[in-house]
């Protein structure tokens, strides 16, 4: 009897491992994908390689950051040039006014785009802080694991050897 509960216990500790071993795969895959995402959200001018990189499973969530960067820097841009326009910054240059116009415009673009990319940097390091700290979990019941099959194992074989020793059916 003690014997069949062994290899219950066994089968049940090979069913937790094999669970585990998939959620760790899954967890890989995940920190794969945001640090593919956040490669691609990286770049100061997204191209459409940038794009083509964005993994799958956060192709939406990809595509979503990327206008709302361009909206919050376009929205940032505007208000800047509200404000320079408001103090009349723009008339010393007489005939270049509107290319210095544009040019502000551009860098105040850029200043919208790169707060909004730190912002958007800082929630997904925190996300794969989060993933690592439960695959580190998962690691560690892992090893448990199979520290209690090895010993399941072994407790197996000592009965066998016991009940072949028992029965006097030793080679």
């Amino acid at each position: 009897m003690g014997l069949l509960l062994m290899m219950f216990r066994k089968m049940n500790l090979i069913q937790r491992k094999n669970d585990i071993e998939y959620q760790l795969t899954d967890l890989n895959q995940q920190l794969m994908d945001y640090q593919k995402l956040s490669a691609a959200l990286a770049n100061d001018s997204t191209s459409i390689t940038d794009v083509a990189s964005i993994p799958p499973s956060l192709f939406g969530a990809g595509i979503d950051s990327m206008m709302l960067a361009h909206g919050m820097a376009t929205q940032y841009a505007n208000q800047a040039m509200a404000y320079m326009q408001q103090g009349s910054i723009f008339t010393q240059f007489g005939d270049n006014a509107p290319y210095m116009q544009q040019i502000a415009y551009m860098k105040a673009y850029e200043q919208g785009r790169e707060q909004y990319k730190k912002r958007m940097m800082a929630q997904l390091n925190e996300k794969e802080k989060q993933l690592e700290i439960k695959k580190t979990k998962l690691e560690t019941l892992l090893a448990e694991i199979e520290e209690e099959e090895k010993g399941t194992t072994q407790r197996i074989q000592t009965g066998v050897q016991s009940q072949v020793s028992h029965y006097g059916l030793q080679a």
